[in-house]
């Protein structure tokens, strides 16, 4: 091979792993100069290709044509080819994502269903270093530093060591044509804004920024390595059945426990954000619950931190139910029947009559206005009966319950407060007295 980026990608193919002259390739083929190139080196390195092109349809006879031209290369270069013709707007507007975001998903998407060992995309060095100063403006960590990896599952990258200016070197000593996106050549986007203003300014700073961006990558890359094989091996360590001891957890970094965190994270299908591990360090310090995302829950308690979901049923807004009588109500799963007595009816001495409603009566008089069932609201509290003060309902419904029941347990106010909370008792100001002279009884059971 006398041609420099010829051995260029085979050096990157070599160095990564990406791939064997026996495994089928499929090419990511849009008609731009970077997948054109790509196509063209894999075939005269000789490996096993084929290719799809994805018609997006957003602009117009320029989709038409860039789609002509993958055809007619693909013909002259005898590669089979695969051509999808996608509704990208129609996509976007059903999943309420960006044309960019809802294009990238539907073209992995039929990717995916292609027959093939590894899918090829045309990412360059040039793609990277937009990406890393993307990245670093928005607020990023090493991970977002390291920028497009080489290779992700059965994703590969071969030009990922190759700069812009090389593959046009390239694709002109070899008389290649191509074709260009004319949205590249606005500043509408903000990659597009990062390549036409800030990677020229930085240049100017560094005549060598490629070469010097392209040895700072691979520094950052291998202490990533490091650190990702070092969090590998203290997930296993501390991280049983999804469930982190939190006793060992102490003992790592800060960086390895944040990355023992991401990990708990994606074993759960949701992503980590820099915030959210920060809540979630807060948690395991001081125990106590976090929502995370939708009904998902991040858990600490009795040294272990744990991520849970609670069902849809557990999760859903029961609504608050007015007690205007005597008999039974529906609460969630619940049903709650209520008797009024007159203390003069009950054959028995106030000591015993208190012993047996400690927990499920009040006194009818002391009740102020209408009863209510309903969950509660943030900052709710209540003085229970001989206790000192006031208590957070919140703290003695995660006493009494688990985290799934929670949201079902019953708790009765009236109009100045909560007079009833279940698997704590009554309040002090409703209980019943020597002088008590009718009593509201409850009884709670749960409906199957």
């Amino acid at each position: 091979m006398n041609d420099p980026f010829l051995n260029k990608v085979f050096d990157t193919i070599e160095q990564f792993d990406m791939f064997t002259k026996s495994e089928r390739l499929l090419v990511c083929l849009s008609g731009g100069a970077d997948s054109v190139s790509l196509l063209l080196c894999l075939k005269m390195l000789g490996y096993n290709i084929c290719a799809c092109h994805v018609n997006h349809q957003l602009r117009g006879d320029e989709s038409e044509r860039d789609q002509q031209f993958c055809e007619e290369l693909c013909k002259i270069l005898e590669i089979e080819l695969t051509v999808q013709r996608i509704n990208v707007n129609e996509f976007c507007k059903e999943h309420a994502v960006s044309i960019e975001e809802g294009a990238r998903k539907m073209r992995y998407r039929i990717f995916d269903q292609i027959k093939a060992d590894k899918i090829c995309t045309a990412h360059s060095l040039s793609d990277c270093i937009e990406t890393t100063v993307f990245n670093l403006a928005r607020g990023t960590g090493l991970k977002g530093l390291c920028s497009i990896p080489p290779k992700r599952d059965n994703i590969v990258r071969p030009l990922i060591n190759c700069t812009r200016e090389d593959i046009i070197g390239f694709l002109e000593r070899n008389g290649q044509d191509f074709v260009t996106d004319s949205t590249n050549l606005t500043d509408e986007y903000t990659r597009n804004r990062i390549r036409h203003n800030i990677i020229p300014q930085l240049k100017q700073l560094n005549s060598s920024l490629m070469k010097s961006y392209e040895n700072t990558l691979s520094y950052l890359r291998n202490d990533m390595i490091y650190l990702e094989k070092s969090a590998d091996m203290a997930y296993a360590e501390c991280c049983d059945g999804g469930q982190v001891d939190t006793d060992k957890y102490f003992e790592y970094d800060k960086c390895i426990r944040d990355r023992l965190l991401i990990r708990l994270l994606n074993d759960n299908g949701l992503d980590a954000s820099h915030d959210m591990i920060g809540l979630m360090s807060g948690i395991i310090e001081n125990d106590g619950k976090l929502n995370i995302s939708k009904d998902y829950y991040f858990v600490c308690k009795n040294r272990k931190a744990y991520i849970t979901k609670q069902s849809t049923e557990d999760m859903a807004c029961i609504d608050p139910v007015d007690i205007n009588s005597d008999g039974e109500y529906l609460y969630g799963k619940r049903k709650i029947s209520f008797k009024s007595i007159n203390m003069a009816d009950i054959d028995c001495e106030y000591p015993n009559v208190h012993k047996m409603f400690a927990y499920c009566c009040l006194d009818c008089d002391k009740i102020i206005g209408g009863l209510v069932l309903r969950k509660r609201s943030e900052g709710d509290r209540i003085h229970l009966v001989n206790r000192r003060g006031d208590v957070s309902i919140r703290k003695l419904l995660k006493n009494s319950f688990p985290l799934e029941k929670r949201s079902q347990a019953v708790i009765i106010y009236d109009d100045v407060g909560a007079v009833f909370v279940e698997g704590s008792g009554v309040s002090e100001r409703v209980k019943i007295t020597e002088k008590t002279k009718r009593v509201l009884t409850f009884a709670i059971e749960y409906i199957i």
